[in-house]
């Protein structure tokens, strides 16, 4: 019946150079230098997550 193997997946693409040294805050989106732990904006820590998780009374 033919071949059994699976498509090939593109390769992911590098992020721009320009980012380099940088990552977005995920609250406020402001641009952090890649030294900062925490966004100088609003103080949220690098890599917090913004979704809410569901509270159940």
């Amino acid at each position: 019946m033919g071949d059994k193997r699976s498509p090939t997946r593109p390769k992911r693409q590098p992020k721009p150079s320009s980012d380099e040294g940088f990552w977005d805050c995920s609250v406020c989106t402001y641009k952090n230098t890649a030294e900062a732990f925490k966004c100088m904006m609003c103080d949220v820590r690098k890599g917090t997550s913004t979704s809410r998780k569901l509270l159940i009374p």
